[in-house]
């Protein structure tokens, strides 16, 4: 037996060396987005005062479980997804990945996946980050981000106001 502890034949990792090689590559994923942050991606300049935003992701169905991935990476706590379709300069074209068929004829919507998210300040870049460096294919039709100031934020539940703090 000249395999490492917590592998099996065919050298998958499995029990504490998988957890240690997930760990890794979470570790890897969260530098790339931690490097790519620290050059600003959105600008809140015109917005000084404002201390909420919501970041608007569309991008394409079959990266989404990536994004969302990504974006817990990062310190997400909540988010919103939603199926949507549109047209862009990509315009209606079939995309197919994964056996599957999204968009389709002349006039056709193509679909795609909204994911909404409301951070604070702080958080927008290494937000926006996550998101281009997870969704990003360097194909036509690979998204687009919106950055919107939200006056406030109010919980129905608590009725409290502001940006996410400890375990609301």
């Amino acid at each position: 037996h000249n395999r490492a502890p917590g592998t099996r034949q065919g050298g998958r990792a499995q029990g504490p060396a998988l957890a240690l090689a997930l760990g890794e590559a979470t570790r890897k994923r969260r530098g790339v987005v931690a490097r790519a942050a620290a050059e600003a991606v959105a600008s809140l300049e015109a917005f000084p005062h404002c201390e909420i935003f919501e970041v608007r992701a569309i991008v394409r169905p079959w990266r989404q479980e990536t994004v969302v991935s990504a974006l817990l990476d990062v310190g997400v706590r909540g988010l919103t997804v939603s199926e949507v379709k549109g047209i862009g300069v990509q315009g209606a074209k079939r995309e197919r990945s994964l056996g599957r068929e999204y968009g389709g004829g002349a006039n056709d919507l193509v679909d795609k996946t909204q994911i909404s998210i409301v951070v604070s300040r702080e958080q927008v870049q290494v937000v926006c980050a996550a998101v281009i460096n997870s969704a990003r294919t360097g194909e036509i039709g690979d998204g687009k981000l919106f950055i919107h100031p939200c006056v406030d934020v109010v919980r129905i539940r608590t009725k409290e106001r502001g940006a996410v703090d400890g375990a609301n």
